[in-house]
């Protein structure tokens, strides 16, 4: 029978040979467990169980170089658990249970006598793994492939630097404590650690209030997969510090046109760069998306000239509501004629906004400390709103979340682009 389900009378098992890959290491010749059933389909669902466990054990017992992984270990108790209708829970928790839960446990045990591994799942006889703070990181990134679809090496490294640098910081304020053992004290400690920095001017709220979340998330996530039993919402509640007001600020739409536009303000920079803040100035794109332009999406021979900002492969958006068309108009349309390949000076938009505004600073082109080239992007919006746009439209145009339900297909082009020739730049 498959599934090595075999049936003797009327009661199934589990049979299957060692394979000699692993026979260094497990000694026995066939493997033989009374499935508890004399349902077929029931027996083969355990067996599954089993059978996974079978192999993890196998794979521990290989990487451990003959020695059992106790997070292998704690794994397979889980699933065999599962396997006989119990959710895995250490002696103190079943000592807690209802009577007649109890009973069905030690029943099951019973049965298992001949099994130790069953027996010891069934009765939480096996540790729950450690888990140290500092190994959360290299489980975390595993179990969030699917938060990783479809970005490129320097997306995923710039996603992945400020999560590893949030749960460095938690090990600094409170130790290598292990997963398991974080109380809400702790969460306490780790918020006072940083508010201590905010006081010495070293951090701004918004950035502890990041970081918690940060470290929230990976221990959630790794606590689930490992079923730590620590409601980690709970201990993260009302930690939130209070932000004050950090957005950048816009510049003046006059500013732009009169100095950062005008013959000759940018000229130390290279063409691509110069030509990144034009295009910026009447899109009001995010850098990056702007960089990620391919020829493709570049259209300048239709009526009305745009770009399609979209997803590619190895190259994701910031949120799903990121794709849009947005026409060319004044400043952009002149960037893009001179560009219309797109920009492939810089392999990533870090690089070009960190040259752009150390120019802006060192030719004193800021009009404060806090402006810089993402400025634009708010001077845009802020245009789009003096010049009576809706707010759907300017939504739409920024790659902004719609509040309420999304209906129908959004602001055409040619809507957008009437809206864009009001506030266009001269060049």
């Amino acid at each position: 029978m498959a599934n090595y389900v075999f049936c003797r009378g009327k009661n199934f098992y589990y049979r299957r040979r060692v394979p000699e890959y692993v026979s260094d290491y497990d000694k026995r010749a066939i493997i033989k467990i009374s499935l508890g059933t004399k349902d077929e389909k029931e027996a083969i669902r355990k067996a599954a169980i089993y059978n996974d466990y079978i192999e993890d054990y196998w794979r521990s017992l290989i990487k451990g170089n003959g020695k059992a992984d106790p997070e292998a270990e704690y794994r397979t108790a889980i699933k065999l658990a599962k396997a006989h209708g119990f959710a895995y829970k250490n002696a103190v928790e079943i000592a807690k249970e209802p009577l007649e839960e109890i009973v069905e446990r030690l029943k099951t045990a019973n049965k298992a006598i001949e099994q130790p591994e069953t027996v010891s799942s069934v009765l939480g006889g096996t540790d729950v793994p450690e888990l140290p703070l500092s190994t959360c990181a290299d489980k975390y990134w595993p179990l969030c492939r699917d938060r990783l679809t479809n970005k490129s090496e320097h997306q995923i490294r710039k996603w992945k630097n400020p999560r590893l640098a949030a749960i460095n910081y938690f090990i600094s304020a409170i130790g290598d404590k292990p997963l398991k053992s974080i109380a809400r004290s702790d969460i306490l400690q780790f918020r006072q650690w940083w508010m201590d920095r905010i006081e010495k001017g070293e951090v701004v709220a918004a950035t502890a209030n990041k970081n918690m979340m940060y470290v929230k998330d990976m221990l959630q996530v790794v606590g689930l997969q490992y079923e730590v039993a620590t409601d980690f919402d709970v201990q993260f509640s009302k930690i939130r510090l209070k932000e004050l007001e950090q957005s950048r600020p816009p510049f003046e739409a006059s500013y732009v046109q009169d100095v950062l536009l005008s013959k000759h303000a940018l000229n130390g920079l290279n063409d691509e760069a110069r030509l990144l803040v034009f295009a910026m100035a009447d899109t009001g794109a995010r850098e990056s998306e702007l960089i990620g332009l391919t020829k493709e999406d570049i259209v300048l021979d239709e009526p009305i000239p745009y770009i399609w900002i979209r997803a590619r492969e190895n190259k994701a958006l910031k949120t799903l509501t990121s794709e849009r068309k947005i026409p060319l108009v004044g400043a952009a349309l002149h960037a893009f004629q001179q560009l219309p390949s797109g920009f492939n000076h810089y392999r990533t938009a870090d690089t070009a906004s960190t040259t752009i505004n150390k120019y802006l600073r060192e030719n004193y082109l800021k009009p404060t400390p806090n402006h810089s080239l993402y400025s634009l992007r708010h001077t845009f919006k802020d245009r789009l709103r003096d010049a009576g746009a809706p707010e759907e439209v300017i939504d739409e145009l920024m790659g902004h979340k719609k509040s309420g339900p999304k209906y129908g297909r959004g602001h055409m082009l040619e809507k957008k682009h009437e809206w864009l020739k009001k506030i266009a730049f001269s060049v």
